[in-house]
């Protein structure tokens, strides 16, 4: 069998509410993975070398990028770089983006408003034919809790490839004077490589919505290393 998935997830400022123990959970759940909280400290040490795969969950995403500071964002980009997977849920998907000082730069994506404050509550997605073959969900649109996630199209990092589309909104939240109409059809969930590593990023949160626990599972399956090269995942990685 293969050696389980490591998975490191974020702890520290910026994160809140029902994900981060969520994902602990779940991914604690069997023997394909195991999970452990990284405060930004440890980040900056760089203790990510020791996991395979790292989850930034819901929560302030310039809060996130502020606790880390730049030795840290460098850490995370680093890791990434030489092989590890990065998932970006919410707050973690805007760290994720290339739209603000802030962010770390890890894929092509950028906000299209501002206003980003659209509301909470259930919205349709529906996967893509790349994102079923990723993610396993069936064909059609289906429920998710939405809270503020990032509606974002393409930005223009010449260093970066395009981000792939996974799931797209097919309703919207448009509160608090937000742009009407920009959420139908935009990515939901979007992924890329970046150097030697992926990217996914998750707008919505499916670690929050019954039934949908089984799409986190794959995704941290889709960008961990494959079980052949986990041990590259990071020149100073150590078991």
């Amino acid at each position: 069998a293969a050696a389980p998935v490591k998975v490191a997830l974020y702890r520290g400022p910026g994160t809140a509410g029902k994900g981060p123990p969520n994902l602990m959970r779940l991914l604690n759940a069997g023997n394909q993975f195991t999970i452990t909280e990284i405060t930004p400290q440890e980040i900056q040490a760089g203790r990510l070398t020791n996991f395979h795969a790292v989850i930034f969950a819901g929560g302030g995403a310039s809060v996130q990028a502020n606790a880390l500071e730049e030795s840290g964002r460098e850490a995370v980009r680093d890791f990434v770089g030489h092989g590890g997977g990065y998932i970006g849920i919410c707050a973690g998907a805007y760290l994720a983006t290339s739209g603000f000082s802030w962010s770390l730069h890890l894929i092509n994506a950028r906000t299209v408003s501002s206003k980003w404050q659209r509301g909470v509550g259930e919205v349709k997605m529906e996967l893509t034919d790349p994102g079923r073959k990723i993610l396993g969900q069936p064909a059609g649109q289906f429920p998710v809790l939405y809270a503020n996630g990032p509606i974002v199209a393409p930005a223009d990092e010449a260093s970066l490839p395009p981000y792939e589309t996974l799931a797209c909104f097919r309703t919207e939240l448009a509160k608090n004077g937000s742009p009407v109409g920009v959420m139908v059809n935009s990515p939901a969930l979007f992924g890329a490589p970046y150097r030697r590593g992926r990217v996914l990023c998750i707008s919505p949160h499916p670690e929050q919505t019954d039934g949908l626990e089984g799409m986190v599972l794959r995704a941290v399956q889709w960008v961990a290393p494959q079980p052949q090269t986990r041990k590259l995942a990071s020149p100073r990685m150590t078991e």
